[in-house]
């Protein structure tokens, strides 16, 4: 990645501004840990009821949706996708 996780955690705060992520101070394994792990929660839609979920391939549209509508600049967005690229190949992996 281009930017440090610390700066990727913070694009997606400002995309994401509702959604309690960690106080304070993080290193940059925590960042990273705490963004992908945020991602894949989004990804697999657990923040919606059971019966109306959407599959991980319909989040990742729409996240990638509101990264590039968003007013980050582009290499930040590219990052983000890239970010949100990784974590749903790794759900991929862990489904087959």
């Amino acid at each position: 990645m281009d930017h440090p996780f610390s700066i990727l955690l913070d694009a997606y705060r400002h995309l994401w501004p509702n959604r309690s992520l960690a106080a304070g101070p993080l290193d940059e394994q925590e960042s990273e840990t705490l963004l992908y792990k945020m991602i894949r929660q989004e990804l697999r839609d657990e923040w919606t009821h059971p019966r109306v979920r959407q599959t991980p391939e319909v989040k990742f549209y729409y996240a990638v949706k509101r990264v590039t509508a968003s007013d980050l600049p582009n290499d930040m967005k590219v990052a983000l996708i890239r970010a949100y690229l990784t974590a749903m190949e790794q759900l991929h992996t862990k489904h087959t």
